[in-house]
């Protein structure tokens, strides 16, 4: 069911119901009304004609009658019955004959209650007591009231017509109203429907900014923005990992044809293999980090975790680097001074993407060093723990350093040096998965400084 629909189908729902309430209160009070009233009337006409019958002596039954008879006021088919308290015979009766059942179990209500109201089919009745100074009378009076009735039936119809008019007035409306507060989502959905992956430029109409719908379409065109931007990135990434791939595969191509172009020594084919080793190595060395830049896409509750003392993998790391470049120098300082249990050093993460965060800081520090030592300082606070590396290389320009997290992004003073331009943007991802910060600072021909604090636990 469309939510257009089923807003009028509530609001009509809603109305309806208070509209019947209202009928039916209305009605009830209105019937309430005229039973009170009608009985009111037969309650003065019982006790007048008690009064004349009784208390006026020059009034007999043939008299009292004729005033009956001409009595425009009088109820219509009204019947008065008067019988003696004691003696319960009958003393008067202002018809020839009565409609009324009146039993002894009837006249004993009267004078158990003092005044009795009943009905017998379409006739109304009250019966009550009336009293000179030398005898007591039960008196009956009843009467049909049409006009009463009728006027009720009257009320009963102008009411369901009402009520009927009404909701079908109330769907109408609601069909209008709902149609025009809906309208500016019909026209969002329109306009997302033109978008695909070719023309995530578009961007919905956010109409007056102000309501939920222009909320709907703000956030809407927020998500096209991260999208489109993941796109470009994405479309960015593979060119450039084609690129990546492409330049090492070529020379390995080049390489292998020229050494089949003739026949050659021992050395010059083992010349060709250790080239083409180290560009086996490469593609392998890049193959690995795309792997670590997708797995730092994930969420870190999907990957595995554990307690992790940073200081001593830090260490391991450290010397791993100089067992596999020895060339590299790399002054290692670890303020732990404040530091009273092994608690304080662990931090809770993933080992493996923890230490590529120390790896290819110290790596990236070294390469582009030119030789020079590069400092790692590690130190602790009651937050969490700050790696700082800092080398005294060939720096970013200020150009180059807004773009350093873009994978594959290589500073224009950097493309004679050996790399991917992986380095800091999978460090970046692993800081951020970790719940961590990084912030780079750098002066062209000065050196570049790298600082990372990794929290003890993410959230």
């Amino acid at each position: 069911m469309q939510i257009r629909t089923r807003l009028t189908l509530q609001f009509a729902l809603l109305v309806g119901g208070i509209l019947i309430a209202f009928s039916i209160l209305i009605y009830t009070l209105s019937a309430n009304y005229r039973k009170q009233e009608f009985t009111q009337r037969l309650k003065e006409r019982a006790i007048n004609t008690a009064k004349l019958l009784i208390d006026v002596k020059e009034i007999n039954d043939n008299l009292l009658r004729i005033i009956d008879s001409s009595n425009y006021s009088a109820l219509l088919g009204d019947e008065v019955v008067v019988f003696d308290y004691f003696k319960k015979s009958r003393i008067y009766m202002n018809v020839d004959s009565s409609t009324l059942n009146i039993s002894e179990e009837l006249l004993s209500k009267i004078r158990n209650n003092e005044e009795f109201t009943f009905s017998q089919g379409n006739r109304e009745a009250i019966g009550l007591l009336y009293s000179n100074d030398l005898r007591r009378f039960v008196v009956i009076a009843s009467a049909v009231d049409t006009y009463g009735i009728t006027k009720l039936n009257n009320l009963l119809i102008v009411l369901l017509i009402g009520l009927i008019s009404s909701i079908i007035l109330t769907l109408l409306t609601g069909m209008f109203f709902s149609r025009q507060s809906l309208r500016p989502i019909s026209e969002v959905i329109t306009q997302v429907s033109t978008i695909s992956g070719s023309t995530l430029e578009q961007r919905v109409d956010e109409g007056n900014g102000t309501d939920e719908i222009a909320h709907l379409a703000i956030t809407f065109n927020k998500m096209l923005d991260r999208i489109e931007k993941a796109f470009k990135v994405q479309k960015s990434f593979v060119s450039n990992a084609s690129h990546e791939l492409r330049t090492p595969l070529a020379a390995i191509t080049s390489q292998i044809e020229v050494a089949l172009m003739k026949h050659r020594e021992a050395e010059e084919y083992k010349d060709v293999l250790n080239s083409l080793l180290d560009d086996a190595r490469s593609l392998t060395s890049l193959a690995n980090n795309l792997l670590e830049i997708a797995r730092t896409e994930q969420d870190i509750r999907t990957l595995k975790t554990s307690a992790v003392r940073f200081d001593e993998l830090f260490l391991q790391t450290q010397s791993d680097i100089l067992f596999l470049h020895p060339e590299y120098s790399i002054e290692i300082i670890i303020n732990d001074n404040t530091i009273d249990e092994d608690q304080d050093l662990t931090i809770f993460g993933n080992e493996n993407l923890l230490k590529l965060i120390i790896v290819n800081l110290l790596d990236n520090a070294c390469k582009f060093s030119g030789g020079k030592t590069v400092s790692a300082t590690l130190s602790y606070n009651p937050e969490n723990v700050h790696l700082l590396v800092k080398d005294q290389g060939i720096g970013i320009s200020s150009d180059d350093l807004p773009h350093i997290f873009e994978p594959f992004y290589r500073a224009k003073n950097a493309q004679t040096i050996s790399g991917h331009g992986i380095g800091l943007p999978l460090i970046s991802k692993i800081t951020t998965l970790h719940n961590g910060k990084i912030i780079v600072s750098s002066v062209e021909g000065e050196g570049t400084t790298v600082e990372v604090w990794l929290p003890y636990h993410f959230n």
